[in-house]
């Protein structure tokens, strides 16, 4: 059940994005967000993926990668 709730506060994020004109993060801060997410209890390692709002933590992707997503906040207020 929380995988699904995972997904449907991503999707709704995405849509939010798309609504803004998806506004992309510099490299430095992809890198500042990565590194505190990294760092987070909420961070999966096997999954490379936020165990809060089920986005992806990587630094290659950025179409489903909200550290790339200038307009995102982390739901923990961690960034």
């Amino acid at each position: 059940m929380r995988q699904i709730s995972r997904m449907v506060k991503f999707l709704g994020e995405l849509f939010k994005h798309i609504c803004r004109g998806s506004p992309k993060s510099s490299i430095m801060l992809i890198d500042l967000r990565h590194h505190i997410c990294l760092e987070c209890n909420e961070y999966d390692k096997k999954n490379k993926q936020c165990l809060e709002c089920g986005c992806d933590i990587n630094r290659e992707r950025t179409l489903f990668n909200k550290l790339a997503w200038k307009d995102q906040k982390c739901p923990l207020e961690k960034w």
